[in-house]
């Protein structure tokens, strides 16, 4: 099994993301994050969809999506190469311990404090999932009280493009 992200431009038409993920339902994959949003022209938008499969299956699963109606373009990005983030919101019992750490945290895992009261702080992240998955870990003695995150946005590097 192989994680693996798919870029897809589409048409801003009414049904795509349900055709989409309707597609995912029928089929039986598991999608592991599905995220989109407009790009910088009005009509079209970039989903990007996380799912973890076999090489076979995630071959099929991009020729399929390729024939769907509103479909522009579907691209397999290399996780290793190509830019993959995520946003994570992470609300903290604000405990003395973790006040002498938020420093160290903030460079190390070059995140930023977003709220802080008498009781709580709220971290922002934006990284990959395994450096999110890691600073959540660090944390998580302090007492969690609430987290959330985006799941995956991506984009090619360099010149590359869809």
């Amino acid at each position: 099994m192989k994680n693996t992200i798919l870029s897809v431009l589409v048409e801003n038409n009414y049904g795509v993301v349900a055709r989409i993920a309707g597609l995912f339902t029928r089929r039986g994959f598991n999608l592991n994050s599905f995220t989109g949003e407009e790009t910088h022209e009005k009509n079209i938008s970039r989903i990007t969809i996380s799912v973890t499969e076999d090489e076979n299956s995630l071959y099929q699963i991009q020729k399929q999506v390729e024939k769907l109606i509103d479909i522009k373009k579907v691209e397999v990005l290399d996780s290793k190469q190509d830019i993959i983030r995520e946003l994570a919101l992470v609300k903290v019992t604000l405990k003395p311990e973790l006040c002498n750490k938020i420093k160290e945290l903030t460079e190390i895992y070059s995140v930023k404090v977003i709220d802080i009261d008498t009781e709580v702080i709220v971290f922002e992240i934006c990284n990959s999932k395994d450096m999110i998955d890691a600073f959540i870990d660090v944390v998580r003695p302090f007492e969690i009280v609430e987290s959330v995150r985006t799941g995956v946005i991506a984009l090619q590097r360099g010149n590359q493009h869809i």
